[in-house]
This record gives structure tokens, sequence and C-alpha cells, in this order.
């Protein structure tokens, strides 16, 4: 019988390395367009007004092919990307109903990962942050040099801050595991291989963007660093669109996106590089914590969900139906004003949710409180109460006798 299989490193080394080439053909379009011919300049005589028609319909032509061909790439992008995905949650939905089948059985993931040693892909991450960061300097200098009534102030500044942060990123010793010219990013804090022992996924919240990058590899850092014996490692996970501002994080459209693309990540990229006994629990914040939720009821194989102050177990989830997490926790803060949210758009409040248990430091409120905003985000700081809860959750030393009940 002939058997087919799908090359997932290939497609990820292409979906990977394409978006290089959407960036060229932007370039191109940039330089095409930049300059104007005055009026005069094919000379003042009989003919000269059709040259100057005729070579601006020459322009505009050829970057309205650059401009089509830079979409039907990004379309192949997205097909790829999809595709693959597909193929990669089938292969999940399969090793889990054969371990249903049978517990005790090892089932093996058929990807062997994203493509390339990290050092390869750190290398070829950095090099896309690079053309990104020059085509957001470009662009700058265009806005910078541009002349007219429309003041470019405020599109001029966050496009140095974009810059200020792709620098950051490019003279950080973290390890980039992938990035594409929208910002997503997956980052690497401390080493994967079969000798690490445990691995945080942080996940993060509303108005993530890579400005956030050192915050949040500092806080996924944190329990790496942790672990004297080297044998942690952290990963902050930006691969999505995460929602700017309340109205955007009201809907659950970034979640429900995000949530596979998460899963398989940790079924097809991270669980590959890793012994069979290492622990990895994935952290969802905030609204990251509905995408986490949403990525556990897609069958994502982590050993530990914790959910810290999550806006919801996410939206339509209504019971636990993946086997894979040993355990799911919750830590919310007394006066986080994300109470008010949790139990709505983004499903039910994780920290009364059948099969999930609340950390020690985790507090309840009885009735109306005063929101304490800064807690919302305090609830991750190294040396905390809840830092502390959540790192005994990540090295596996949190035993039962330590939780609410």
């Amino acid at each position: 019988m002939t058997r087919f299989a799908v090359n997932h490193t290939a497609l990820d080394t292409a979906a990977q390395s394409l978006p290089d080439q959407v960036t060229v053909l932007g370039e191109a379009r940039r330089h095409l367009t930049a300059r104007t011919l005055s009026t005069n300049a094919f000379a003042n005589v009989p003919g000269s007004q059709h040259a100057q028609t005729g070579h601006l319909g020459n322009i505009q032509a050829g970057d309205e092919n650059l401009r089509a061909a830079s979409s039907r790439l990004t379309g192949v992008i997205d097909g790829i990307k999809s595709s693959n995905a597909a193929v990669r949650r089938w292969d999940a939905q399969k090793a889990a109903e054969i371990k249903k089948l049978n517990p005790d059985l090892v089932v093996p993931v058929l990807n062997g990962g994203a493509g390339g040693s990290i050092a390869e892909r750190n290398s070829a991450s950095r090099a896309r942050i690079e053309l990104a960061r020059d085509a957001a300097e470009e662009e700058m200098r265009k806005l910078q040099g541009s002349v007219g009534p429309v003041n470019r102030e405020m599109e001029i500044q966050q496009l140095r801050e974009k810059i200020a942060a792709y620098d950051e990123i490019l003279n950080s010793n973290t390890q980039i595991l992938s990035f594409n010219g929208e910002g997503r990013l997956v980052a690497l804090v401390g080493d994967l291989n079969s000798d690490t022992r445990s691995v945080a996924v942080l996940v993060p919240g509303m108005n993530t963007g890579v400005e956030d990058f050192v915050r949040y590899t500092n806080t996924v850092g944190s329990f790496a660093q942790a672990d004297t014996t080297g044998g942690t490692a952290g990963v902050l996970w930006m691969d999505g669109d995460f929602p700017q501002g309340l109205i955007q994080a009201s809907g659950a459209e970034a979640s429900q996106e995000m949530a596979p693309r998460l899963a398989d990540f940790v079924n097809g990229d991270l669980r590959p590089q890793l012994g069979e006994n290492t622990k990895v629990t994935v952290i969802g914040h905030s609204y990251g914590g509905a995408t986490v939720g949403l990525a556990d009821a897609a069958g994502m194989r982590a050993d530990n969900v914790v959910h810290v102050a999550s806006a919801g177990m996410g939206s339509g989830v209504t019971e636990l139906t993946n086997m894979y997490p040993e355990n799911r926790y919750s830590v919310t803060m007394e006066r986080d004003p994300i109470q008010w949210a949790q139990g709505r758009a983004h499903g039910p409040d994780p920290d009364d949710f059948p099969g999930v248990t609340p950390l020690p430091s985790s507090r309840d409120n009885d009735g109306w409180f005063l929101p304490d905003v800064g807690s919302h985000s305090s609830i991750l700081a190294p040396g905390t109460d809840s830092w502390n809860d959540i790192n005994s959750v990540v090295n596996g030393s949190i035993r039962t006798s330590q939780v609410l009940h």
C-alpha cells in the first residue's frame, strides 16, 4: 500500500522564508513609487504630455503588479500555514483517540518540530526582524519627509517605538524561535533538549506587541532563572494578533484564532524537542487565559495549565474534554477588575470551574469591591505569593495539601 506523509519541516521552512519575499516586494513598491517626475521632466516639446502620461501609467501598472504578487504570495503563506496546522490538529486528535484506548501507550508525534536547530531558527528569525526594522525605519523617513496638512507625528512616534522594540530584541540574548512581519514571535529563555525537566510557556493578554518583548521575556525568564540547576526553560508565545484595547478584547475572535496555533506549537513544535518526562506548564494571563483555555479544549498536550487573572475558560467551553493536562490551576487577586469580565464573553470563570484548582494566593471577593488595577499585572511579579505559587507548579514542587479546596 502506498503511504503519503506530510513534510511538516519543509512546509514550515517555506512559510518562514516566504515572508522575506513579501518584504522584498513591499520594498520594491516603495522604491518604485517614491519619486514622481515633475511636469517638465520630459521637456516642453510636442508629445511630452503623452510621454509623461505613459510613464505614470507604467509606474502604476508596475505598482499594481507588485501589489498583486505580494497578495498572492501572502495567500500562499496563509494556505501553507493553515494546511500544516490542520494536519497537525488531525494528528493530535488521532493521537488522543489512541491514548484513550490505551493510556499507557506512548504516542509519538509524527512531526519533527518547526524545522532546523534552535540556533538556525534564531538566526533566521533575527534576520527577518532586521528586515522588519529596516522597513519601519524607511517608512518613518518617508513620513518625516512628507509635506502636507495632515500631522503624521503620532504615526512617526509609533514607528520610533517599534524600531526601538526591534533593537531591544536584536540586542537581547533571548533566542527567537519564530518571527513574521506582523510582529508575531515566539522566544526562548534557557535550553530545550532531552535534559530539560520543565518548561513554562507564557501567553500574555490584550495590547501585547513587540514593544512588550522585554517585559514578558523577563517574566517567563524568571521561572527559568529560579531553577539553579538550569533544568527549566521559559517560552514567550506571542504568535498571534492580540486584541488592542477593551473593545477588541471584549470579543472572542482573537482567542479563537490563536488557540489552534498555540496547541499546534505545544504539540508539534515544543513536545518533540523534549524528553518524555519533561513537564510543560502553559500559563495564560488575562486575555491569554481565554486563549489557553481554548487551546486546552483543542487538545493541547500540556501537563499543567494555569489561568492567571484569566478572562475565562474560553468562549463556548462548558466542560473539560482534553485528557492531557494532569492539573489545571487558577489564580486571581481579590480586587482585580478582571473579575467583572469573568464568566461572560470568554466563557466560565476559571476560579470556580469544576476541575480547576485555585492556588493559595487566589482570593475571593464578596460582592462589591474597590478595584486595584495594578494587581492585574503585579500578579506575575517575581517574589510575590502568586508568582511563588505559579513557580511551584512549573517546577513540580506544589502539593495537593497546598491548594485551596
